[in-house]
């Protein structure tokens, strides 16, 4: 089960669209599901709600507040226009411009669309469940916030769900907790679903392991202006990459400029010398006057910096946070028309070759693997590294692997990275039998078919009798190679 939570300042406008048509006119036999007993004295559930009855509702909801005057906001920050990517000051710090109405709480918990839908009477349960989890009712009534559950037919994709909304003002004029409420949500959900017997959706999973998902706008934008993918999706990418070519977090840092990213340290609270973090940019575009800069947590979180100390068991860390004491974030760098990638690290490679990869390096081998055989166009070996990202981990068969162990130093540009594909390949699908074909079933089937997509990018490789310019493994191939090896 999914929540979605937002915030606003208009209880009645809210209302209003519940019970509505929908963007899509998809809304349906509108009707009050459950809700504070102030609520549900005057509207029994089942009722089902026109505009009136919303209107009615709503001023039950917004009535603490009004005999109050209690006034609720929440901080507005600076964001890039296009990207929606927060903006920060020369310390990394977001930069406030105001604040906002947010007195009304709303958030939709979505069932998966093979689930079907479930009952009124379930959907009362799961709404007051989760009200309580949440923390939003009080037993004695002075702490408790007023709320109405609404369901209106299923969403356009199919999915059944209902929506809550709650009134930020409580019975004694107080203001009811929001903090880490998006988080809080999600654990309630999965008590739900297992209390429910409700079946777990992949989006939830992916959410907790801290893995960033592209914003339409960002998609958008990214179309808009002739490129593949959005910066998000980039900088993930080539980060990956760099953990892929990378022995330590020294190297990993002093190899992401020249690989087009550029980073910039986070202090310590009034320090200028003490890094306890690192956040990156791809530059400015032409015409434009700021950079915009992402938390590398926020990308994925083993690109947060304790992630990438402790995936190098602290080696190089301190000559790494001297190298990014030394940069700075200038609000105008310049984009880089081009970047380097770099050979894979011998560990990576011997790992590989052993078939002891966990999914979490096969997504960086990937990485490294569309650098160098899609270039500026990500492709099947982008979304495979964005797969294994989010993939349980497996263990590989070290027979297969040993026989091919001695084309990963292959002197062919193409045949050596063709065979580190085929091992990653083999490693990928081996844990897609496993474990994650019943834990994962969605994502599975999603990786299987762009497995597949890279095993054609191997088989044409090896129908091919022509090799090119010998050159190491790691080299870049020259774009004429790269051109024939996926068949353009």
């Amino acid at each position: 089960m999914i929540p979605n939570v937002t915030s606003g300042g208009r209880m009645a406008g809210l209302m209003n669209y519940l019970v509505g048509p929908g963007r899509a006119n998809e809304h349906e036999n509108q009707r009050l599901i459950a809700g504070d007993d102030r609520v549900t004295f005057s509207y029994a559930p089942g009722t089902e709600l026109s505009k009136y009855e919303a209107f009615d509702i709503a001023e039950i909801l917004d009535a603490p507040r009004k005999a109050f005057g209690t006034e609720v906001t929440k901080p507005v920050y600076a964001k890039d226009e296009d990207s929606g990517a927060f903006l920060a000051d020369e310390n990394g710090k977001k930069i406030r411009v105001g604040s906002k109405d947010s007195h009304v709480w709303h958030c939709s918990l979505s069932l998966a669309e093979s689930e079907g839908s479930v009952s009124d009477a379930q959907w009362k349960n799961i709404a007051e469940s989760f009200m309580q989890k949440m923390g939003f009712v009080d037993l004695d009534g002075a702490k408790s916030s007023r709320w109405a559950a609404v369901h209106h037919g299923a969403s356009k994709n199919g999915n059944d769900h209902i929506h809550l909304v709650v009134q930020m003002v409580r019975e004694d004029g107080t203001k009811a907790s929001t903090h880490n409420d998006f988080h809080r949500a999600q654990l309630a959900c999965r008590e739900l679903e297992a209390e429910y017997a409700l079946q777990s959706l992949e989006s939830s999973a992916t959410q907790q392991q801290g893995l960033s998902g592209e914003k339409p706008a960002e998609r958008e934008r990214a179309t808009r202006e002739s490129y593949a993918v959005s910066d998000r999706m980039e900088l993930s990418r080539r980060m990956r990459s760099a953990l892929a070519t990378s022995t330590t977090a020294h190297e990993f840092v002093r190899q992401l400029p020249q690989m087009g990213v550029q980073v910039a340290p986070r202090f310590a609270k009034d320090s200028t010398s003490k890094v306890t973090g690192y956040k990156v940019s791809l530059g400015t575009k032409t015409g434009e006057d700021q950079a915009v800069w992402y938390a590398p947590s926020k990308l994925d979180r083993s690109l947060s910096w304790p992630s990438i100390k402790a995936r190098f068991d602290g080696a190089g860390v301190a000559e790494a946070e001297q190298f990014l004491a030394g940069r700075h974030s200038s609000a105008r760098l310049q984009r880089a028309s081009g970047y380097r990638a770099f050979d894979l690290a011998q560990s990576t490679t011997s790992k590989l070759n052993a078939g002891q990869l966990g999914p979490d390096t096969l997504a960086n081998v990937y990485a490294r693997l569309s650098l160098e055989l899609e270039g500026n166009k990500p492709g099947s070996l982008a979304v495979l590294s964005t797969h294994m990202a989010r993939a349980g981990q497996n263990m590989g068969n070290r027979t297969y692997a040993a026989r091919l162990a001695s084309r990963f130093s292959s002197r062919s540009a193409e045949q050596g990275w063709m065979a580190v594909l085929r091992q990653a390949n083999r490693l990928s699908q081996t844990m897609l039998r496993g474990r994650m074909a019943t834990e994962r079933p969605r994502l599975t089937q999603a990786a299987q078919e762009v497995v597949a997509m890279a095993e054609k990018i191997v088989r044409d490789a090896e129908n091919r009798t022509s090799v090119h310019a010998a050159a190491p493994v790691g080299q870049r191939m020259t774009k004429k190679d790269r051109d024939q090896c996926l068949g353009r």
